[in-house]
Protein backbone atom coordinates (compact mmCIF):
# COMPACT_ATOMS: atom_id res chain seq x y z
CA UNK A 1 0.00 0.00 0.00
CA UNK A 2 1.69 3.41 -1.04
CA UNK A 3 1.29 7.04 0.87
CA UNK A 4 -2.10 8.00 -1.30
CA UNK A 5 -3.93 4.51 -0.56
CA UNK A 6 -2.80 5.06 3.36
CA UNK A 7 -4.33 9.27 3.06
CA UNK A 8 -7.24 8.10 1.26
CA UNK A 9 -8.07 5.29 3.61
CA UNK A 10 -7.55 7.47 6.70
CA UNK A 11 -9.56 10.37 5.66
CA UNK A 12 -12.59 7.83 4.68
CA UNK A 13 -12.17 7.08 8.44
CA UNK A 14 -12.03 10.38 9.40
CA UNK A 15 -15.24 11.13 7.55
CA UNK A 16 -17.44 7.99 8.45
CA UNK A 17 -19.99 9.14 9.90
CA UNK A 18 -20.80 7.30 13.44
CA UNK A 19 -23.63 8.34 16.55
CA UNK A 20 -20.73 9.77 18.88
CA UNK A 21 -20.40 12.43 15.65
CA UNK A 22 -23.76 13.40 15.33
CA UNK A 23 -23.89 16.67 17.30
CA UNK A 24 -25.10 20.23 17.29
CA UNK A 25 -22.64 22.12 15.08
CA UNK A 26 -22.09 19.02 13.18
CA UNK A 27 -21.09 19.24 9.36
CA UNK A 28 -22.12 16.23 7.06
CA UNK A 29 -22.55 15.97 3.67
CA UNK A 30 -24.84 13.49 2.06
CA UNK A 31 -27.42 12.35 -0.63
CA UNK A 32 -31.46 14.02 -0.01
CA UNK A 33 -34.23 14.08 -1.55
CA UNK A 34 -38.02 14.37 -2.21
CA UNK A 35 -38.40 12.35 0.74
CA UNK A 36 -36.57 14.36 2.87
CA UNK A 37 -38.58 17.52 1.96
CA UNK A 38 -36.35 18.64 -0.77
CA UNK A 39 -38.00 19.94 -4.01
CA UNK A 40 -36.44 20.09 -7.26
CA UNK A 41 -37.35 22.46 -10.18
CA UNK A 42 -35.05 20.46 -13.10
CA UNK A 43 -36.87 16.95 -12.56
CA UNK A 44 -34.10 15.30 -9.75
CA UNK A 45 -35.20 13.30 -6.97
CA UNK A 46 -31.98 13.22 -5.17
CA UNK A 47 -28.74 15.67 -4.79
CA UNK A 48 -25.52 15.87 -2.61
CA UNK A 49 -26.31 18.46 -0.07
CA UNK A 50 -24.08 19.64 3.11
CA UNK A 51 -25.88 20.53 5.99
CA UNK A 52 -25.57 21.45 9.93
CA UNK A 53 -27.27 20.08 12.90
CA UNK A 54 -29.08 22.04 14.97
CA UNK A 55 -31.04 20.00 17.05
CA UNK A 56 -30.78 16.19 17.80
CA UNK A 57 -33.55 13.54 19.16
CA UNK A 58 -31.72 10.58 20.02
CA UNK A 59 -34.55 8.52 21.42
CA UNK A 60 -36.13 8.76 17.67
CA UNK A 61 -32.27 9.13 16.12
CA UNK A 62 -33.29 11.89 14.29
CA UNK A 63 -31.73 15.46 13.50
CA UNK A 64 -34.24 17.74 13.94
CA UNK A 65 -33.55 21.45 13.09
CA UNK A 66 -31.17 20.71 9.98
CA UNK A 67 -29.84 23.29 8.32
CA UNK A 68 -29.28 23.34 4.53
CA UNK A 69 -25.69 25.18 2.90
CA UNK A 70 -25.76 26.20 -0.64
CA UNK A 71 -23.38 27.66 -3.10
CA UNK A 72 -25.75 30.61 -3.67
CA UNK A 73 -27.94 32.50 -1.80
CA UNK A 74 -31.93 31.68 -2.06
CA UNK A 75 -33.71 32.94 -4.44
CA UNK A 76 -36.12 33.48 -2.26
CA UNK A 77 -33.78 36.02 0.07
CA UNK A 78 -33.82 38.39 -3.46
CA UNK A 79 -37.75 39.19 -2.96
CA UNK A 80 -38.13 38.80 0.41
CA UNK A 81 -36.39 41.05 3.24
CA UNK A 82 -37.67 38.57 5.94
CA UNK A 83 -36.26 35.37 4.07
CA UNK A 84 -32.67 37.38 3.33
CA UNK A 85 -32.24 38.32 6.95
CA UNK A 86 -32.16 34.04 7.32
CA UNK A 87 -29.20 33.74 5.02
CA UNK A 88 -25.53 33.24 6.99
CA UNK A 89 -22.26 33.63 4.75
CA UNK A 90 -19.48 30.97 6.34
CA UNK A 91 -16.23 31.57 5.03
CA UNK A 92 -14.34 28.78 2.92
CA UNK A 93 -11.02 29.78 4.39
CA UNK A 94 -12.66 28.53 8.00
CA UNK A 95 -13.59 24.88 6.35
CA UNK A 96 -11.49 24.41 4.06
CA UNK A 97 -12.04 20.32 3.71
CA UNK A 98 -15.66 21.05 4.10
CA UNK A 99 -16.44 23.85 1.63
CA UNK A 100 -14.85 24.68 -1.66
CA UNK A 101 -15.73 28.48 -1.89
CA UNK A 102 -18.20 30.87 0.23
CA UNK A 103 -21.36 29.20 1.02
CA UNK A 104 -24.74 30.14 2.47
CA UNK A 105 -26.07 28.25 5.58
CA UNK A 106 -30.24 28.88 4.87
CA UNK A 107 -32.30 29.44 8.08
CA UNK A 108 -35.07 29.58 6.75
CA UNK A 109 -36.17 26.15 6.76
CA UNK A 110 -35.45 23.62 8.88
CA UNK A 111 -35.57 19.63 7.43
CA UNK A 112 -35.85 16.87 9.74
CA UNK A 113 -32.94 14.19 8.77
CA UNK A 114 -32.56 10.15 10.19
CA UNK A 115 -29.47 9.31 11.47
CA UNK A 116 -29.60 6.34 8.75
CA UNK A 117 -29.29 9.25 6.01
CA UNK A 118 -26.54 11.02 7.38
CA UNK A 119 -24.64 7.65 8.35
CA UNK A 120 -24.27 7.04 4.55
CA UNK A 121 -22.90 10.83 3.53
CA UNK A 122 -19.46 12.18 5.23
CA UNK A 123 -18.92 13.92 8.26
CA UNK A 124 -16.69 17.05 8.19
CA UNK A 125 -16.08 18.22 12.07
CA UNK A 126 -18.27 20.91 13.30
CA UNK A 127 -18.77 24.65 13.68
CA UNK A 128 -16.56 26.94 15.14
CA UNK A 129 -17.95 29.24 18.36
CA UNK A 130 -18.46 32.55 16.09
CA UNK A 131 -20.50 30.81 13.93
CA UNK A 132 -22.72 28.44 15.64
CA UNK A 133 -23.55 31.42 17.55
CA UNK A 134 -24.51 33.58 14.87
CA UNK A 135 -26.62 30.95 13.10
CA UNK A 136 -28.21 30.11 16.14
CA UNK A 137 -29.08 33.96 16.53
CA UNK A 138 -30.85 33.88 13.01
CA UNK A 139 -32.94 31.05 14.14
CA UNK A 140 -33.90 31.84 17.06
CA UNK A 141 -34.97 35.32 15.98
CA UNK A 142 -36.86 34.46 12.98
CA UNK A 143 -40.29 34.99 11.81
CA UNK A 144 -39.77 33.25 8.83
CA UNK A 145 -39.86 30.01 11.13
CA UNK A 146 -43.14 29.60 13.00
CA UNK A 147 -42.78 29.66 16.90
CA UNK A 148 -43.97 26.05 16.71
CA UNK A 149 -41.47 25.03 14.44
CA UNK A 150 -38.77 26.45 16.97
CA UNK A 151 -40.56 23.98 19.83
CA UNK A 152 -40.31 21.31 17.65
CA UNK A 153 -36.89 21.67 16.84
CA UNK A 154 -35.91 22.47 20.17
CA UNK A 155 -34.60 26.32 18.95
CA UNK A 156 -34.96 28.82 21.62
CA UNK A 157 -33.09 31.94 23.46
CA UNK A 158 -30.01 30.52 25.36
Amino acid sequence: MDFRELQDRYKAEQRKVTEDKIIVGGLFRTILSTNDGLKFKDGRTSKPKRMIIVGIDKTTKTCYGTVLVNTKMSPLAQVSPQYFATQYCLKQKNYPEYLDYDSYVDCGVLFAISFDTLKSGEYYGTLNANDTAAIFDILETTKAISTKDKKRFNIRRR
